[in-house]
């Protein structure tokens, strides 16, 4: 084969690979750009993999990650404004920090950038009241929840999850006794210093957060279900399992929601049209009307005329 001809065979396949790489590139900036946007709530007792998969869904639709627990820990940190002061006192008291200031919390961080694309509330609302309120205040920024999914597992798997967790404080790595252990017992990998255990992992404290979690959301979750925004994911799977069923749901109900909007955004519109087309041609056809009834009588007179002559002149 001549030269010429090898080179430009060459130059042909590159064009063509470069072609079908240029083609996957758009492909996968179109269905990445497609991801973009959703408002989310997550629903799981402790343990049961919310953290991971809280960062793996921010991360996927571009949205940022709202959690009232990090929320309150933050104000209780500015000593500078009345509200943090209020939410401190509140918290080292033990108690439970107020729906109107909580939602006063979340109101402020939506209006941040980086929720521009929505958001993914981690663990709240715990109460039908709250879901209430964060309907209300979707809805003032015209915004609407897209999914809610429920990380569901066996309590005692739960409880075996937990009781094994092992810390190592200065760092922040974690272990487990069953599922990730230290290679020597009870001692870091890294520095070989004694692991530890949170002070509420005990049998007494798991088993009441568990039944406080268990009463408040039953009736969440059904409040969700009328709405049909409600997906549960069995958590006892593997977390990429989790992870590929959470965005499945989440696609699909983030569609079901589009499509309900783009229909009432039809329908208003057909109803204003039916609203506003009898109105136009009633305003059309009255002089039609008037000027038909005129024809008709000239019609009549004109053939009575003509009738009344013809019979008088004996032709009819």
């Amino acid at each position: 084969m001549p030269v010429s001809s090898t080179i430009t065979t060459s130059t042909n396949k590159t064009n063509s690979s470069t072609e079908q790489t240029n083609t996957i590139i758009k492909n996968n900036e179109n269905s990445n750009q497609s991801n973009i946007g959703a408002n989310i709530v997550l629903i799981g007792a402790p343990g049961s993999g919310k953290g991971t998969q809280s960062a793996r869904l921010a991360d996927r639709y571009q949205i940022c990650h709202i959690s009232t627990g990090d929320l309150l820990r933050h104000a209780a940190q500015d000593r500078t404004s009345i509200e943090g002061e209020k939410i401190r006192k509140t918290l080292e008291a033990g108690h439970l920090v107020d729906d109107d200031t909580v939602m006063s919390l979340i109101d402020k961080n939506l209006n941040k950038s980086e929720c521009r694309n929505g958001v993914l509330f981690d663990g709240f609302p715990r109460t039908i009241k709250q879901g209430e309120q964060l309907e209300e205040l979707l809805e003032s920024k015209q915004k609407r929840l897209d999914a809610v999914l429920e990380y569901d597992i066996d309590d005692n798997l739960l409880k075996q999850r937990i009781l094994g967790r092992l810390i190592h404080k200065p760092s922040g790595r974690t272990y487990h006794e069953e599922f990730h252990p230290p290679k020597q017992p009870m001692k870091d990998d890294i520095t070989g210093e004694t692991l530890e255990r949170r002070s509420d992992d005990t049998t007494d404290t798991l088993g009441a957060r568990l039944n406080t979690y268990h009463k408040q959301t039953t009736p969440l979750i059904e409040f969700y279900c009328q709405r049909n925004l409600h997906r549960s994911i069995d958590a006892s799977q593997h977390v990429n399992e989790v992870s590929k069923q959470s965005f499945q749901f989440i696609d699909e109900l983030r569609q079901e929601s589009r499509d309900s909007v783009r229909s009432s955004e039809t329908n208003s519109e057909k109803s204003q049209l039916e609203d506003v087309i009898p109105s136009k041609l009633k305003a059309l056809t009255t002089p039609l009307d008037m000027n038909t009834n005129r024809l008709s009588n000239n019609f009549l007179f004109i053939y009575n005329s003509v009738t009344s002559v013809l019979r008088d002149r004996g032709i009819i």
